[in-house]
């Protein structure tokens, strides 16, 4: 054995690390329990002028065709003054709106809100299927949204003396429903409520889809059907970011909410369907045509983070996100999607598909078993799954405790199984000196690397390294030079295993008793200090807060072709575990 060999294989049993919990490992309880009482706008139903017009209410709630009309909410409305109601210009986009040109459609809304425990406006029952919208706004009145003072109190906090009275800052969720539904319609007026209880403003547009597209749930993924009415599907697809966007402008400059609203803090929420349109509004460009065209349709900036629940990704034929899904790329900001295994209408395999190319911190939870539908024993997980991430990603800055808890978090008790399968962070904004070192994988190789320095980085984009090498999209924060100045760091040695016929590979470790046993080893070469890092503790474990930047080794000190991986991604560990690597456990600390 020659001595690159005798090292590499010293290194491989020194590599026994003690075990070390990994990133999204800790199954949690469902929660957290409802905070604030809730209260919604007025969606006062005239059922003199519904018995008139004819039809059932969920034909008006949805845009159906009622004796040779299509109908809307806003046709038997009895308080249409008090109602949250908008319209807004269509552009001349005809790729997009080739029946809707300069036309302005209306929207209705409901507006859910935390209101004071002192509310004794009564619930609403709707007519037909009996939903009950909460402590409903009286006609004419402004809705009453709950204090600073009173939120302050039930998060345990006390003024002395106590500030003005006014409406408490509410983070706002940008609702989006399924095709075929409304914010009225079975649990999506349930999840509405619950994410009001949890301290959000909930915004939530009735789409409609019907005014303007044939299309059924049933016949979504038809080939014949998107072949004869596809400019229409694509019309109907791009008009719900449009409604979501022009209901949140129209939102903040309503006398009655915008105090209300933080607008720093403003997320989106879509099941089926409207899991496809927050996709949009963060980014993604749609399908526009049968050739797999790629089109734009309305981002809306000021949104921070997005989930969706069974999103619509389109079908195996014409992917929802251009070809390949290729226009997911264009995400740009945190994305949680919640998947069931084996849902035809929106299938996983597509969603993975566009999760994965999302250049933002992306995160895909399966539910096992999991059909195109919400039971009412996975609504738990889906609701801590949705309110944990939100208060990790919509915060600025971030919340610690609350990224801490998201970190630790992989799946929830109760309900179907459920499992993080994607899981990639992007580190915020850096902070001070931090910088960021990014993952390179070798084609050829099949070698990992990790560049900490920028130089670096270009020449080996540029091909300075030799053929093979692109960017991962994984990366993690780290400190160019010593520094307490955000925690304590230590220095990371840098190996190479390439010289005297060893691997053509990098080796790096925070730890000072690793690092001196791999320079007296011999056959790996010491580059130096790559960076510095926060180092785990004496069990291997990060501090709350931190990311742990996990190591995986792919046994190849017997073919002299050892390569280690550094990732704070689970998913990308396990991965690499199921195909032989070793997993090594915690080795540095990240911050997020």
């Amino acid at each position: 054995m020659n001595s690159t060999l005798k090292a590499l294989a010293a290194l491989a049993c020194w590599l026994t690390l003690p075990a070390a919990a990994l990133n999204h490992e800790v199954t949690v309880n469902p929660g957290p329990a409802a905070r604030y009482p809730v209260a919604c706008s007025n969606l006062e139903i005239d059922t003199a002028r519904l018995a008139q017009l004819g039809g059932l209410p969920a034909d008006y709630y949805e845009g159906h065709e009622v004796n040779g009309a299509t109908r809307y909410i806003s046709d038997i409305l009895a308080q249409p003054d008090t109602a949250f109601r908008f319209r807004k210009a269509i552009p001349f986009k005809p790729f997009l709106y080739p029946t809707l040109q300069f036309q302005s459609p209306e929207f209705v809304a409901l507006i859910c809100h935390p209101t004071s425990a002192s509310n004794t406006d009564p619930d609403y029952v709707l007519p037909g299927d009996g939903g009950r919208i909460p402590h409903m706004q009286r006609a004419g009145a402004a809705p009453k949204i709950i204090s600073n003072i009173e939120q302050a109190g039930i998060n345990g906090v006390y003024f002395s003396p106590p500030p003005p009275l006014v409406p408490a800052q509410l983070p706002l969720i940008v609702y989006s429903h399924g095709l075929g539904g409304s914010p009225v319609g079975k649990g999506y007026i349930d999840v509405a409520v619950q994410l009001a209880a949890q301290g959000y403003m909930v915004a939530a547009v009735f789409h409609a889809d019907n005014r303007y597209s044939p299309v059924r749930i049933e016949n979504i993924g038809d080939l014949a059907f998107a072949l004869v009415f596809f400019p229409v599907i694509v019309q109907m697809q791009a008009l719900r970011p449009f409604a979501l966007r022009a209901m949140t402008d129209n939102l903040l400059a309503n006398p009655w909410y915008n105090a209300a609203i933080d607008g720093n803090r403003i997320g989106a929420f879509g099941a089926s369907l409207g899991g496809e349109a927050v996709a949009h509004l963060v980014g993604a460009k749609i399908t526009s045509s049968l050739f797999k065209d790629c089109s734009e349709t309305e981002r809306d900036p000021r949104i921070r983070a997005a989930v969706a629940y069974v999103p619509y990704s389109g079908q195996s034929f014409l992917p929802a996100f251009c070809d390949d899904q290729s226009g997911a790329d264009f995400v740009n900001k945190p994305f949680l999607a919640i998947a069931g295994t084996a849902d035809v209408t929106a299938p996983i395999k597509l969603t993975q598909q566009a999760i994965n190319r999302m250049g933002s911190s992306h995160y895909l939870v399966s539910l096992e078993g999991g059909e195109h539908e919400l039971r009412p024993e996975d609504a738990s997980d889906v609701i801590t799954w949705m309110v944990t991430f939100m208060n990790a990603y919509m915060d600025v800055p971030y919340d610690p405790g609350a990224m801490a808890r998201f970190i630790r978090m992989g799946r929830v008790n109760g309900g179907r199984q459920d499992n993080l399968v994607v899981d990639v962070h992007k580190p915020f904004a850096n902070v001070g000196e931090e910088v960021v070192a990014r993952e390179f994988h070798n084609d050829i190789l099949d070698h990992y690397f990790v560049a900490a320095g920028q130089d670096e980085i270009d020449i080996i984009q540029n091909g300075g390294a030799g053929p093979g090498w692109h960017l991962t999209g994984e990366s993690f924060k780290v400190m160019p030079t010593a520094s307490q100045a955000r925690g304590p760091t230590a220095p990371v040695c840098r190996f190479y295993g390439g010289l005297s016929g060893g691997p053509n590979s990098h080796f790096f470790t925070a730890s000072a008793e690793e690092c001196a046993l791999v320079k007296s080893r011999g056959g790996w070469y010491y580059e130096g200090i790559g960076f510095y890092i926060r180092p785990v503790d004496g069990t291997g474990v990060c501090p709350d807060g931190y990311l742990s930047v996990n190591r995986a080794y792919n046994n190849g000190f017997v073919r002299n072709d050892s390569n280690h991986r550094f990732s704070t991604s689970n998913s990308s560990v396990r991965a690499l575990e199921s195909q032989g690597w070793t997993v090594e456990g915690t080795v540095m600390c990240a911050r997020p």
